[in-house]
């Protein structure tokens, strides 16, 4: 794979393969990658059991891979009422969604691929979903072609501030704000000012630069 298809590749299977040099950060961000991709859909899943079992994955991700098999018992209870619910119209996406939920702690494309198929049932096609999925990748990896050595001096408290508000609150529209306290800081990496002032790509919660100025890379 080249720069330039990485950057506009619609594979994920693709981009996973890029991304094996970055196997140490790549437990936590596939966490991250999965959360993301379950926002999308959380709509159809308001259940307390799945939103309580999510909470505790958002807040731990770090040691989110510790005992994949195990099942929140809250979960367990909504898992067993939903399958009872088939007269619901959209019983199909929502258990496409439970399926993505159970396995947001595995290092696969599980929960990607039930997101995918439950936006297939419930709104529109699943090659587009599957598509919107490799922009959450490119935001949560950043490009594999160009790693960026973080400046500590960029890390200065309005960079710390605005990144720790846009993590926290899930609003990254201060992005391009970002951007000109990073390049007041010092900071002139294209890549950097470029993935924040884009408005047209996708920003989650393990976006790579507000990761980067957090200090969690």
């Amino acid at each position: 794979m080249t720069e330039a298809e990485w950057l506009t590749c619609g594979s994920r299977l693709h981009m996973r393969r890029m991304l094996r040099g970055r196997w140490p950060h790549m437990l936590t961000r596939w966490v991250r990658f999965n959360l993301a991709c379950i926002d999308r859909v959380r709509a159809l899943l308001a259940d307390e059991g799945f939103s309580q079992l999510l909470r505790e994955l958002d807040e731990h991700v770090d040691h989110s891979l510790v005992a994949p098999g195990r099942t929140h018992p809250a979960v367990r209870d909504a898992v067993s009422q939903l399958r009872q619910l088939r007269s619901d119209p959209l019983h199909g996406a929502k258990d496409a969604v439970v399926r993505a939920v159970l396995a947001a702690r595995l290092l696969t494309f599980e929960t990607s691929e039930s997101v995918a198929v439950a936006v297939g049932r419930w709104r529109y096609g699943v090659a587009e979903e599957r598509r919107a999925h490799c922009d959450l990748l490119r935001d949560i990896f950043g490009n594999p072609f160009r790693p960026v050595v973080f400046d500590p001096a960029w890390r200065t408290d309005t960079a710390v501030s605005l990144a720790r508000h846009m993590y926290e609150s899930r609003d990254f529209s201060a992005m391009p704000i970002l951007a000109d306290a990073l390049q007041d800081a010092g900071c002139e990496h294209a890549d950097v000012l470029t993935h924040c002032r884009d408005e047209s790509l996708t920003h989650v919660r393990g976006c790579w630069v507000v990761d980067l100025v957090l200090g969690k890379e």
